[in-house]
């Protein structure tokens, strides 16, 4: 007779996207209360959306929006590390389309799981543009888990 194969589920990394939104704040949480029982990696993730302007002589990346979003990724990261506490997390701050280098991310590292929040957006808007944790439910190639 064969023995049942084993489909056990082992989480082992969990990224927790943050954008410093009362729902990534939430995100942290559940990560932070998930990750330990599991004796998993907590991967904190924020990431600076690149600043584009066009000028009447040519479109550049601007450094001025730039250098401000940076800081203020360093400020939520920072605020994310307060909200976990005593429990041992790895901060990573990156650039680009957030959630392109969300799925990226997950996948170099080989993540388990995803936790991020839902901003809500609603209406016309979600229609034309999607959100950022719509894009990574689809796409990221392991489970994600949206906190309200």
């Amino acid at each position: 007779m064969n023995e049942p194969e084993d489909k056990s589920v082992e989480i082992k990394t969990i990224l927790v996207a943050v954008d410093g939104s009362e729902f990534s704040e939430k995100a942290v949480r559940y990560g932070c209360a998930i990750g330990p029982a599991l004796n998993a990696e907590i991967i904190l993730l924020h990431v600076v959306p690149m600043v584009v302007s066009a000028t009447p002589y040519h479109d550049t990346v601007s450094d001025q929006p730039f250098l401000a979003l940076q800081k203020v990724g360093e400020d939520i990261l920072s605020k994310a590390k307060k909200i976990a506490g005593s429990v041992p997390v790895t901060d990573l701050l990156d650039h680009g389309d957030p959630a392109g280098r969300i799925i990226e991310i997950a996948k170099e590292r080989n993540v388990d799981l995803i936790i991020m929040g839902s901003r809500g957006l609603s209406g016309i808007r979600r229609l034309f543009t999607g959100s950022i944790s719509d894009k990574v439910t689809n796409q990221a190639g392991c489970p994600v888990m949206i906190v309200r």
